[in-house]
């Protein structure tokens, strides 16, 4: 295997199950189940991929040391529009960065996001403005979707920031079942004359 296979980007499921775990997470407190994880690029290569994903029960634990920050929804507990999962995770890398003394990260160019849903088109354009190298998402977002469903903010098409890639459907089945368990509570955090009782 030559250098440039060794470092491409490739999609590895270890890392989307730890974004599903955060959503599961997510769904527990209440919110909207989605959760992700930002991994170093060159942690989401080829190598790490055959031997983490060959290892099904691979333990989060594990993981540990390869994810650079975890986020999950929050915008009911924080009440704060912003409170996304993506938005989560870069807040967790730079606060983890300064916890630790280091210089935080001018930009997401050295990072690779698994997201349990498509990028709403806010969270896609933050992360084309700090321009992440690669999402990998699991089901599409069929009402916000900035990803290529509703908006291809990735596509960068009227911006100076670089393009960046998405790649979706992985676990979608798995990303909708979680969706289709939130909605089909009634929300809490939704002002009382506005909550409906599912039926």
């Amino acid at each position: 295997m030559g250098d440039a296979e060794k470092s491409a980007v490739v999609y590895c499921d270890a890392f989307m199950r730890a974004a599903f775990a955060e959503a599961r997470r997510a769904l527990a407190e209440g919110e909207v189940p989605v959760g992700c994880v930002l991994v170093p690029a060159e942690a989401s290569c080829a190598a790490n991929a055959e031997r983490l994903d060959s290892s099904d029960g691979q333990s989060e634990a594990s993981l540990g040391h390869l994810i650079a920050a975890r986020g999950r929804n929050a915008t009911n507990k924080a009440h704060h529009a912003l409170a996304h999962a993506e938005f989560v995770a870069v807040k967790a890398l730079l606060r983890d960065a300064a916890a630790k003394g280091q210089k935080p990260p001018t930009s997401l160019a050295g990072y690779v996001l698994y997201v349990v849903v498509e990028p709403c088109i806010m969270c896609a354009a933050m992360l084309l403005y700090n321009r992440i190298r690669k999402v990998y998402f699991g089901c599409a977002n069929h009402r916000f979707g900035g990803n290529g469903t509703i908006l291809a903010v990735h596509a960068a098409a009227s911006t100076s920031a670089p393009a960046y890639e998405s790649c979706g459907g992985h676990r979608a089945d798995e990303a909708v079942a979680l969706l289709q368990e939130f909605y089909s509570r009634e929300n809490s955090a939704a002002p009382s004359h506005k909550r409906r009782r599912k039926v």
